[in-house]
């Protein structure tokens, strides 16, 4: 059941990828990036950010590559599923209401 729930193929809905994607963001971004996105000191907010409410392809290389030498790190250990997921949950939380989405094929794409 869970191989098929992460199947990189599947087509998800918003609210799919954005209730995932919340407890992506819980487990792994909250203690840097903060509950409400807006970051902290040298943490960037992801609250109004241009890079998350712009073309997902930047955000999808920053989570597979990381950034700032290292003070963002790279999250490419998270499934495409889970990355798509958190991906869709910023661009859509917060003042963030882009109504746009990721799904796990585009971050497949993106590993090569």
């Amino acid at each position: 059941m869970a191989a098929l729930a992460d199947d990189p193929a599947k087509e998800w809905k918003l609210d799919e990828l954005v209730a995932r994607g919340e407890k992506v963001y819980a487990a792994n971004c909250a203690a840097c990036h903060r509950p409400d996105g807006k970051g902290a000191g040298p943490i960037k907010a992801l609250d109004g950010s241009e890079i998350v409410v712009s073309d997902p392809a930047k955000q999808i290389h920053i989570l597979l590559n990381g950034a700032a030498n290292g003070a963002m790190p790279s999250w490419k250990a998270l499934s495409d599923t889970e990355l798509a997921a958190v991906i869709t949950y910023t661009k859509n939380s917060w003042s963030n209401k882009t109504g746009k989405l990721v799904q796990p094929a585009e971050i497949v794409a993106a590993r090569k």
